[in-house]
């Protein structure tokens, strides 16, 4: 990856319900995005953007332009969780608290169309202080027209919550967890079940990831409470996925005390620093030596942790996003670590020694609304996507 005074490309539309997930697909110009109302939809971008418009409240900044999607992949019934791709592009697969994982191919034909809206809160703006025949024209304006694409394949035995996704280095397995603890890989080609295990029952499966082999999974566990009392500790393990078995407890690695059955306030009190709001983005570098950790939830500076994939040694600790991590992916060739978070900002950070090297965005109050929720790089490691859960996604290039 080469970073040379990053430009934001894109600001794409996509309002109503959060944006929560982005994946490229194939090139830096393909990518699809996912939100909390179950929507997935896909652009494929010019090769060169049209210059960007004078921001209306500051004369300083200029707004990326906006670009219409192409296609709405229809299925789900609820949000949509995470998104991974195959690096082809050729196959999309998606995660949904409607329990289930879904498999698109990316360049099927079409199944229908339909007319869709994604500038809902822009047109609320506009329409505010208009008279009523102005303000009705504005509203009821027409929306994109968009193809409709049906999923391939749905994966089912989930018990609950679909939450977290991951894709194997080698393209071969998926891995997936709920919110009832239950994690199960599946064989991608096959479409099928390999092999599926439970954490502890109180806890949530917040974030999975897949050794480039598909051999190891790393499996972060957390369950939320507002007080320190009955909270079951923390998970963060590694398994071998060919049987579910417990391969290294990497969270009593860093705490040799832990009684992971102890539900005491005290017990709280061991893990929390380490923990703070949940570990709940996960990744392997590309060669499967280190892994990559980040801190989520309602925290004062959440960082990312780097940690000995053979040996659970934790390496050190980089990145700082104000309010929490949200995302958090390795490079292509292994020398980064990206991480988005609730600061409304991905930061790209040396795996060498931590140093930041690049901020893509404004901390909150700059000129993004509210949390980066995902970020995406492109295959050629030239571009990276974020999405914005006030309505956007964003693309800058590197």
């Amino acid at each position: 990856m080469k970073i040379n005074k990053p430009s934001h490309r894109w600001q794409l539309k996509f309002e109503g319900e959060w944006p929560t997930s982005v994946a490229f697909l194939g090139d830096s110009r393909k990518l699809a995005a996912g939100n909390r109302g179950g929507e997935i939809f896909v652009w494929n971008l010019p090769e060169e953007p049209p210059a960007p418009q004078q921001d209306e409240k500051d004369e300083q900044e200029k707004t990326p332009p906006d670009h219409p999607p192409t296609r709405q992949l229809t299925g789900h019934d609820n949000g949509i969780s995470r998104l991974v791709a195959t690096s082809d592009g050729k196959t999309l697969v998606s995660s949904s608290l409607d329990r289930t994982v879904r498999l698109w191919d990316v360049n099927s034909a079409a199944t229908g169309s339909t007319e869709v809206v994604l500038d809902a809160k822009d047109r609320q703006r506009r329409a505010r202080y208009k008279g009523e025949d102005e303000k009705k024209k504005i509203l009821e304006a027409p929306g994109v027209k968009v193809e409709t694409v049906d999923s391939a394949a749905e994966l089912t035995g989930h018990r609950g919550w679909v939450g977290s996704l991951g894709l194997s280095g080698d393209q071969k397995q998926l891995i997936s967890g709920d919110v009832t603890s239950l994690v199960i890989t599946w064989d991608l080609a096959a479409r099928k079940e390999k092999s599926r295990w439970t954490g502890h029952p109180w806890n949530w499966a917040v974030a999975t990831a897949l050794s480039p082999d598909g051999a190891t999974a790393l499996v972060s566990e957390y369950t939320y409470k507002r007080d320190d009392f009955d909270i079951p500790a923390a998970g963060l393990k590694l398994w071998t996925t060919v049987d579910g078995k417990e391969k290294l407890d990497l969270l009593k690695l860093q705490f040799p005390n832990l009684d992971p059955k102890a539900t005491s306030y005290g017990s709280a009190q061991a893990w929390r620093k380490f923990v703070k709001g949940g570990l709940i983005a996960a990744d392997f570098s590309p060669d499967g030596k280190f892994m990559a950790v980040g801190q989520g939830g309602e925290t004062d500076t959440g960082k990312v942790h780097l940690l000995d994939a053979a040996s659970g040694e934790l390496l050190r600790t980089v990145s700082g996003h104000r309010y929490g991590v949200c995302d958090v992916k390795f490079s292509g060739d292994g020398q980064y670590i990206l991480s988005s978070g609730r600061d409304t900002t991905i930061r790209i950070c040396q795996v060498s020694d931590g140093k930041e090297v690049a901020t893509l965005g404004k901390e909150r109050g700059g000129q993004y609304k509210d949390w980066i929720h995902a970020l995406a790089i492109s295959p050629d490691q030239k571009t990276v996507a974020g999405a914005d859960i006030a309505g956007f996604v964003h693309v800058w290039q590197l």
